[in-house]
């Protein structure tokens, strides 16, 4: 009877501890479910800076077949201009970005904004840009009759290119750029010289009898000019020409034209490093970046702190847009990404800048500490999604990538929205801050 006692008094000690579990975890669930939720970050305001949507080459069709010794297919546009496919696939571009911050909770799902809460600036310098900005506007914030504003028509507008404002002296320009080439010379590297190598078999042996400058041989050389530097050899030769047939698949002519038969997604790809370092030497350098994005930049770090724009050139956008959309260029693109240590690589998109690519900078505010970051984000189709000019969506969405801030390290999913501004204005050059 004595042992029968103390085998249940046994178990009952051995259960305690799993009865006090249960107990815990049963008090852990009730504070859990008691305790507020959470608060998630909350977009504030965004500014978007596209490149336009696909144009004609700037060059003509005679100029591109005296430099190449090969005929060039017609496109539908005059040089320089903005195609019908071009516009389509940037409608859809901007249809996806609307579709993006509604679900953000910036843009009502239906109906319009509030007056000013969106606007849009264009560079007035060209056409394509001008189309390209109301083009965004109309797919952003359809129905709305929103206008995308811009400068004097034709002129340079210093939101695009400060440089015309505030010049980098040539000569150290130049310097800037040699610094980061090997020895001061090494204008090409390995990825720009194997594309090179590709570009002279596409042209073939028929063109180099017809053009000598199609052999591509030769040294590619830097050359300090009143406007700044620029590259002469087989590199700005091989730069200009890959971005060219690259537009002609974008565009979506006919495979036996894209090329001359030989415009392949595979093919694209091994050419487009010559113009990524021609991009990458002569844009994002950060020295002339700096100076050529200048008026942006201070008019970003004025924006995304939810000020009105002020400072030499800047437009009349004010501080209660919630939205400001940017339609400029590739160069635009570039420039930004080397004066703020951005980088990235598109699956899918051989050109970092594609037509149609968009930087995002996302103010976000942190309801639990205060604090506003930003995070950067580009947008950009694929070649494929640019040659159909197709919807994008959840099923087929753009490249959306997160990008890292060089000049502005981020912690807890974003850079502090006050040190960004500051280093920006910081790193101005004194005779652009006016």
């Amino acid at each position: 009877m004595r042992r029968c006692r103390n085998t249940v008094r046994a178990r009952k000690i051995r259960s305690a501890p799993g009865r006090l579990r249960s107990l815990g975890i049963a008090v852990l669930t009730l504070l859990a479910a008691q305790a507020p939720a959470r608060a998630e970050p909350k977009l504030e305001r965004v500014v978007l800076v596209s490149r336009h949507g696909i144009r004609a080459p700037t060059a003509s069709l005679a100029a591109l077949e005296t430099r190449t010794g090969r005929p060039w297919p017609a496109f539908p546009a005059e040089p320089g201009e903005l195609t019908a496919h071009g516009a389509e696939a940037l409608s859809r571009m901007g249809a996806y970005l609307r579709s993006v911050y509604a679900k953000a909770e910036l843009l009502p799902e239906t109906g319009c904004p509030a007056v000013n809460a969106v606007q849009v600036w264009a560079d007035g310098a060209a056409n394509r840009t001008r189309r390209s900005g109301q083009i965004l506007a109309d797919a952003i914030v359809p129905g709305c009759g929103l206008v995308a504003r811009h400068g004097p028509v034709g002129a340079v507008d210093p939101v695009f290119d400060s440089g015309r404002v505030c010049p980098l002296e040539p000569v150290e320009a130049l310097a800037a750029i040699q610094r980061r080439t090997v020895g001061g010379t090494a204008v090409t590297d390995k990825p720009s010289e194997k594309a090179i190598a590709a570009l002279k078999r596409v042209l073939g042996p028929a063109a180099c009898k017809a053009v000598p400058a199609a052999c591509l041989d030769g040294p590619s050389t830097l050359v300090a000019t009143p406007t700044g530097p620029k590259i002469e050899g087989p590199l700005a030769l091989a730069a200009t020409v890959s971005e060219n047939l690259l537009l002609e698949y974008a565009e979506g002519l006919p495979a036996d034209q894209v090329a001359w038969g030989q415009g392949t997604p595979e093919t694209l790809a091994a050419l487009l490093p010559a113009h990524r370092r021609s991009a990458d030497l002569l844009r994002r350098t950060p020295e002339i970046a700096t100076f050529r994005a200048a008026t942006l930049l201070q008019m970003l770090a004025d924006l995304l702190m939810g000020e009105a724009p002020r400072g030499l050139g800047v437009p009349p956008l004010g501080a209660s847009a919630r939205l400001v959309v940017l339609a400029g260029h590739d160069t635009t693109l570039s420039n930004l990404s080397g004066a703020l240590g951005l980088g990235w690589s598109l699956p899918g998109q051989p050109d970092p800048t594609a037509p149609g690519a968009t930087l995002a900078f996302e103010v976000w505010h942190h309801p639990e500490t205060g604090r506003r970051t930003i995070r950067i984000r580009i947008f950009a189709q694929t070649l494929d999604q640019l040659r159909s000019a197709r919807a994008l969506g959840p099923s087929d969405p753009p490249v959306s990538l997160p990008l890292a801030i060089g000049i502005c390290p981020a912690r807890d999913g974003g850079c502090d929205l006050e040190a960004f501004a500051t280093k920006v204005r910081a790193a101005l050059p004194p005779v652009c801050v006016r």
